[in-house]
C-alpha cells in the first residue's frame, strides 16, 4: 500500500490532475478480480448471475471508461514551479471557486453537525470537497519536489510549505469524515458514491486551478466526460454486488436486563 500510494503521489508530477483522479477506478477493478480469485467465497448458483456476472460487466465498463479517459484526457501539463503555482492560486477563477467551495462546505458542515443530517451524500460531499483540495495540493507538492530533485530547486518558495500544510490538513480531515461515514454506512456504498462525488469535484477543481482543458476541442471534452460516466457506472456495478458486512449483535439486549432497583 505504501509503494502504491508513493507511486500515485509521484504520478501527479507527470500528468494532468484530470487524468490521474478518475484512474482510481483501476484499483476497484483490481480488488474485484483479486477478491474473486483469491478469497474464493462460497456462492450458490442462484447468486452467481446477481453477484459475479454483474461484477464482470462492471469491470468491463470500468475498463472501457478508463480507455476513453486515457485516450481523450487533456494533454496540457506545465512545470510545477513556484511562480506557476502562485499565479494559479491568485487567479480570479480559482478564488471564485474557493469562495463557492468554502460556502458550500460550511453549509454542509452546519447541517451535518447542528441538524444531524447524516445522509451519505452530505458526508461524502464533505469528503469530496476536502479531497479536491488534497489532490490540487498533492500535485503542487509532488511537482515541486520532482523539479527540485532534477536540479531546479523549488523548496525555497513559501508556496511549497503552504501547499504542504494544506495537503496534510485536508487529508487528515478527509480521513476523519470517511471514518464517520464507515460507522454508519456499508463500505461498498461508500466506495461507489465516494468515487463518483470525489472524482467529479476533483476534476472540476483541477480544471479550474491547473486549466487542464484549456485548448481542448469539444469532441475530446465530451468523450472524456463519457469515459467518466462509463467508469462511474462500472464502479457502481462492481461495488453494489459485494457482500455487506454483518453487524455484530449482542446475545443479550441491554434493554432486556432487569432493573437493579426493581423489587
Amino acid at each position: 500500500m505504501l509503494l502504491g500510494e508513493l507511486g500515485v503521489f509521484a504520478s501527479y508530477a507527470f500528468a494532468p490532475l484530470s487524468l490521474i483522479v478518475p484512474l482510481s477506478a483501476v484499483s476497484v477493478i483490481a480488488s474485484a478480480i483479486i477478491g474473486i480469485i483469491f478469497i474464493k467465497e462460497k456462492w450458490k448458483p442462484k447468486d452467481f448471475l446477481r453477484r459475479y456476472v454483474l461484477s464482470f460487466v462492471g469491470c468491463g465498463l470500468a475498463i472501457v471508461g478508463t480507455y476513453l479517459l486515457v485516450t481523450f484526457a487533456p494533454n496540457s501539463h506545465e512545470k510545477m514551479t513556484g511562480e506557476n503555482i502562485t499565479r494559479h492560486l491568485v487567479s480570479w477563477h480559482f478564488l471564485l471557486y474557493m469562495l463557492v467551495e468554502i460556502i458550500l462546505f460550511c453549509l454542509l458542515l452546519y447541517f451535518y453537525k447542528e441538524k444531524n443530517a447524516n445522509n451519505i451524500i452530505v458526508i461524502l460531499l464533505l469528503v469530496a470537497l476536502l479531497g479536491s483540495m488534497t489532490v490540487v495540493t498533492v500535485k503542487a507538492v509532488a511537482g515541486m519536489l520532482v523539479l527540485s530533485i532534477q536540479g531546479n530547486l523549488q523548496l525555497d518558495y513559501p508556496i511549497f510549505y503552504v501547499m504542504f500544510v494544506c495537503m496534510v490538513a485536508t487529508a487528515v480531515y478527509q480521513a476523519a469524515f470517511l471514518s464517520q461515514a464507515s460507522q454508519m454506512y456499508d463500505s461498498s456504498l461508500i466506495a461507489s458514491v465516494g468515487y463518483i462525488l470525489s472524482t467529479t469535484v476533483a476534476i472540476t477543481a483541477g480544471a479550474i486551478f491547473y486549466l487542464d482543458f484549456i485548448g481542448e476541442d469539444a469532441l475530446h471534452i465530451c468523450m472524456f466526460a463519457l469515459g467518466c460516466l462509463i467508469a462511474f457506472l462500472g464502479v457502481f456495478l462492481i461495488t453494489r454486488n459485494r457482500k455487506k458486512a454483518i453487524s455484530f449483535e449482542p446475545y443479550i439486549s441491554m434493554d432486556a436486563m432487569p432493573d437493579e432497583g426493581a423489587g
